[in-house]
């Protein structure tokens, strides 16, 4: 039954149904075989439709190489980039790390602050550390966890 209503989802295009299924074919879930070309294909007609669960996935397994990507760092930022247009906090969490990672810890803190404003527990975890290694004045982190 809920695999049926899915498909009907499916077919009439409903991002949030694409992305349900597309979760179901990445993880082998209600019956499916793990399918990862279609998990893709499913969540890339999500994305499209400007679905920012969706962009949120794909950013993430373009940015890990993972449900049969290869890594593409660059790819995966474009993605995390139109889901925090949505709205995606964790996007704006994970966009911190990549900016992190390459040196650019002034613009990282910036997503960071933003994304533990929105309730990221992980930004907030990064910002302490950020805080712990003198990068972070205790004003500003106080001023993100109100």
């Amino acid at each position: 039954v809920i695999l049926a209503r899915l498909s009907k989802r499916v077919e009439l295009k409903d991002p949030r149904g694409l992305g349900s299924m597309a979760k179901s074919y990445g993880h082998g879930l209600l019956g499916l075989s793990v399918d990862h070309a279609k998990c893709i294909a499913l969540l890339r007609q999500a994305a499209d439709l400007g679905f920012p669960p969706a962009q949120y996935q794909l950013g993430c397994y373009h940015d890990d190489g993972s449900m049969g990507l290869e890594q593409n760092e660059k790819e995966g930022r474009k993605y995390y980039e139109k889901a925090v247009e949505g709205g995606q906090i964790l996007s704006l969490h994970n966009l911190g790390c990549i900016l992190n990672a390459s040196g650019n810890d002034i613009a990282a803190m910036s997503h960071w602050r933003l994304s533990a404003s929105g309730g990221s527990k992980r930004s907030m975890g990064s910002l302490v550390v950020c805080f712990e290694e003198g990068l972070l004045r205790h004003a500003d982190l106080a001023e993100t966890a109100q």
